[in-house]
């Protein structure tokens, strides 16, 4: 059997997030309305997942388009990238990104956190 390297924690702790593999999970929430911050089509929720799979290999949009889940490679990525890079595909207008909250151009936002407790989502 294949030897398992503990990345963060090192011990198993229940409660805690275990990694062996260098991947993130991050949760997107759009908000706003039916701005531009909106995923409600399953064509506009196609788009964004496209933009996104470069980076994230497992993603799941919320049936009503108000958030976006994806486990992602940790390499390269973080939640200023994500929020960017769904920007682009929302908005052709000027938006603006600060740490992980992109605001659009009609004010709708799109706020990137990393996941870090699974069972509170």
């Amino acid at each position: 059997m294949a030897e398992v390297t503990r990345v963060n924690p090192t011990a198993v702790a229940r409660g805690t997030i275990q990694k062996t593999r260098e991947l993130n999970m991050f949760k997107v929430v759009l908000a706003g309305g039916n701005g531009l911050g909106a995923m409600g089509t399953d064509a506009a929720a196609a788009k964004v997942t496209d933009a996104c799979g470069s980076f994230a290999g497992l993603f799941q949009v919320k049936s009503d388009g108000s958030e976006l889940y994806m486990v992602a490679d940790n390499h390269g990525v973080d939640i200023g990238a994500i929020a960017t890079t769904i920007a682009q595909v929302l908005d052709t207008g000027a938006y603006t990104v600060s740490g992980g909250v992109a605001t659009l151009s009609d004010g709708d936002t799109v706020t990137v956190t990393e996941v870090t407790d699974i069972e509170a989502i």
